[in-house]
Formats: C-alpha cells, sequence, structure tokens
C-alpha cells in the first residue's frame, strides 16, 4: 500500500465534488453489450488483469489531517459482480438491466469509504450479456476509458487462448506524473494566464429560475440534429480561415452567449487531454485539464474578426495547457461561490465518443448500451460530436435548476441559426447577424 499526494488536478477536482456534492457523483461508465457466447471466468480475469496494470484502478483517498492523499493498494484483481436476470419474464429484462446500471452510475460516493471503481455483469440470456465498469471521474479521464476498453478486449482475447495476459509494461503511473507535474517550472504559463484572463467578468446569463445559494448536479441533457450540409459548410469555412472545426462551433457559441447576455467579455471552459508526454498516453488517470478561453466580442466584430481573435486564443491556450485550472484560478484569487463555479459557468466540448457501433470480439458482438448523461457541475454544457457523414450531434447539459427544457431547446435551435448565418456569410457584422434574428 502506498499513500500519494494528489496531482493538481485531483486537487481541483477534489474541491468540485466536495463543494458541490449534488445526489450523484462524476462518474465515467463503460458500458458494452455482448452478444454470443460469453466466457465469463475469462471476462473476470480479463477484468481483474486490466485493473491490476493500473495504479489509478487500485486506488482510493484517505484524509491526513483535513487533506486527502492517494492510497494505492496491490494488485489485487477486482470482483465481477454477475447479476442473472434470466428468472424475469423475458419483456422484463431490458427495463430491469436499465434500472440496475442506472443505479450503479448515478449514485453519490464517498471518496474515503466507498469502492471508486465497479465492474458488474448482468445476464439477460444464455447469449446477451451486458456489462458496466464504472471510475470515478477523480481516477480517470474520458481517454482512460478508450484505454480501459482496448486493454479489455486483448486481455479477453489472451484469456480465451489460455494466454497471460502481457501488454508491455507501463514506463510511468499515475503516482509519476502527479510527481512530474508538481517539478514542473510553470512561472512563465501561469503569468500568461494571470494577465490573459485578469479582471474577466463571470458570464450573466438569463435563467428560469433564481440561481439558488448552493449549486447541485440537477442535470438534464438536450440533444439535436444538424444536417450533412451544415457540418460539410463548417469544415468549409475552417479551412478557408486557416483554423479547425472546434474552433468555428466555439466562435459561434460565444455569439450566441453574447447575445443571451448581453456580454463582448466573458469565459468558456473547454477540456483539453493534458498527456504532454509520450509515456502517458497508455495510462489511465486523470489527465484532462480544463482551458479558461476568454472571449473578446467588442466592437462589434465580423464573425471571420472574432474567427481570427479566436483562433489566436485557442492556440495560445493550448500551448500552455499544462498548468492545471486549479493553480490558475488560485493565481487569479477568483472567490469561490457555493451558488457558481468559478471562472465560468459554460464549456464547450468536442466529442469523440460517438454512438458506439456492433463489433467483434472473438466470438461476441460488441454494441454500446445506454446509460445516460453524464452529470454536470457547470450551469451549461455544449457537447458536439465529431463531424461525418451523418453531420453535426449537438448535445447541451443543462442545470435544471436554473434552465427549463423549453429554453434549452430554444438555445440549441438558435446556435443552428447562428452556425448556418456565420457560415454562409462570415464578412457579415454581430450586429447584422442580431438584427435578422429580431
Amino acid at each position: 500500500m502506498r499513500h500519494l499526494p494528489l496531482s493538481a488536478l485531483q486537487q481541483r477536482f477534489w474541491y468540485l465534488c466536495t463543494a458541490y456534492p449534488g445526489d450523484a457523483s462524476p462518474i465515467l461508465v463503460l458500458n458494452w453489450r455482448l452478444r454470443g457466447p460469453l466466457d465469463v471466468p475469462a471476462w473476470q480475469a480479463a477484468v481483474s488483469a486490466v485493473v491490476d496494470r493500473h495504479e489509478s484502478l487500485r486506488t482510493g483517498f484517505a484524509l491526513r489531517d483535513g487533506e486527502p492523499v492517494q492510497v494505492v493498494m496491490p494488485p489485487a484483481g477486482i470482483d465481477t459482480d454477475v447479476v442473472d436476470l434470466r428468472g424475469l419474464p423475458s419483456d422484463e429484462r431490458e427495463g430491469r438491466a436499465a434500472e440496475l446500471l442506472s443505479a450503479r452510475t448515478h449514485r453519490l460516493l464517498d471518496l474515503t469509504a466507498d469502492p471508486l471503481v465497479g465492474s458488474r455483469l448482468l445476464r439477460l440470456a444464455d447469449d446477451n450479456h451486458v456489462w458496466c465498469f464504472t471510475m470515478h471521474h477523480l481516477l480517470a479521464d474520458g481517454a482512460s476509458l478508450r484505454i480501459v476498453g482496448r486493454e479489455i478486449r486483448a486481455a479477453y482475447l489472451a484469456a480465451l487462448d489460455g494466454a497471460t495476459p502481457g501488454p508491455p509494461e507501463l514506463e510511468m503511473q499515475y503516482g509519476d506524473f502527479a510527481q512530474w507535474q508538481s517539478e514542473q517550472d510553470q512561472a512563465g504559463d501561469l503569468a500568461y494566464w494571470h494577465e490573459r484572463l485578469a479582471g474577466v467578468p463571470p458570464l450573466e446569463l438569463p435563467t428560469d429560475l433564481p440561481r439558488p445559494v448552493e449549486k447541485s448536479a440537477h442535470s438534464a441533457e438536450h440533444l439535436r440534429q444538424m444536417s450533412p450540409a451544415l457540418a460539410a459548410q463548417v469544415v468549409e469555412l475552417s479551412r478557408r480561415s486557416r483554423c479547425t472545426p472546434f474552433m468555428v462551433l466555439l466562435a459561434a457559441l460565444q455569439v450566441l452567449l453574447g447575445e443571451r447576455s448581453g456580454q463582448d467579455d466573458f469565459c468558456v471552459g473547454t477540456p483539453v487531454a493534458g498527456r504532454v508526454r509520450a509515456e502517458f498516453e497508455p495510462v489511465v488517470g486523470l489527465f484532462a485539464n480544463t482551458l479558461a478561453l476568454r472571449a473578446d466580442l467588442s466592437a462589434d466584430p465580423s464573425f471571420a474578426d472574432l474567427l481570427k481573435r479566436t483562433r489566436s486564443t485557442v492556440i495560445a491556450g493550448l500551448q500552455r495547457q499544462s498548468v492545471p485550472l486549479g493553480r490558475v484560478i488560485a493565481a487569479l484569487g477568483v472567490p469561490r461561490d457555493p451558488g457558481r463555479t468559478q471562472l465560468f459557468d459554460v464549456v464547450f466540448s468536442m466529442r469523440n465518443d460517438t454512438i458506439a457501433s456492433v463489433s467483434q470480439l472473438g466470438p461476441l458482438h460488441v454494441e454500446g448500451f445506454p446509460h445516460g448523461h453524464a452529470k454536470v457541475l457547470h450551469d451549461l454544457v455544449f457537447d458536439i460530436w465529431r463531424l461525418d457523414e451523418t453531420g453535426l450531434r449537438a448535445g447541451i447539459r443543462y442545470d435544471t435548476a436554473l434552465f427549463r427544457p423549453e429554453t434549452v431547446d430554444e438555445l440549441a435551435r438558435r446556435y443552428e441559426q447562428i452556425l448556418a448565418a456565420v457560415v454562409a456569410r462570415p464578412g457579415d457584422r454581430l450586429s447584422a447577424l442580431a438584427a435578422r434574428h429580431g
């Protein structure tokens, strides 16, 4: 058993989890439906092998003198609970499986007492199983889900063949990253963030309901599909403007938020991978950081000019992404407010986790199993799934203590209107765009 300090990223997340507990923890979920002849002992062995490989998946937390520390347990595998639903009528099994998984993925965990990693296998029929793997966000990030999924597949195939799963030994574990991060001289980059973000006002979006004194994690999600034609226009504008689709989509969101708030100066948060060294790429852990990107809509720019400003802001931020957000907030002296998150209340994210397609794993067909949306601590989280032949898929996760569904639906529709207008006429000033909407 090893005791390690929290990384700077974990310290920030610890604060978020304890300052805004709500009724559910931020839990990362890997849900797979497995159709075909499943070797349950081989599957359990594969899950245990992956958990033993990554220290983060064997980590809990304890308080020492009131401060949290990581407690890394020695390799001992993990119990994958098997729940047999075959005794239920066949038309009730799917609903019961969804209920069990929802209860598992939408719960409030005690960070110092409850297991933070779990594995459960639901048997709906001899050839139909659903597997659920959960990790508290303090231990891992979205990229970690892909690592776990990839390694489970390899370990299961190895177990079927009677081989000992043996991927290359990890050069580093998450504790090594935490130590490396603490030793970095980030004074110059921190100075950039301090200068860039000093004095930024909070975004004051009109809400349907009064802001509660204490923020909760109650949330819902609104999804909207946009056309392939619009997606193609976004790509084309980004190409002509020497930027990325992310920058076009972010700039359009800034226009929307500026319209709603009447402000031309505010921040939007955006997650970044944070795996700045090759040795960290195969490691399960919390590497993902969040950048506070300051919007500048001053002097009624054209969208093309706003896009240039956004491009410069994004590039400069990415060059300094290794500075943990918590250090930026501390350097700025942003006050803590139990009713809202610090520095920004809106997050924008380009997502890679497209709807799972059916894939093959030995004799098994593997597909995703829905588990609902992730909880949010911010007022609004705009998710855009990557562009492909189906167009743009936009999701808005929102705080239900602040916004009603019809308001969020209107926000989604207006965002699409703005996108369509700016890709068609990027040289128009933002005031003209707002006038046409009016």
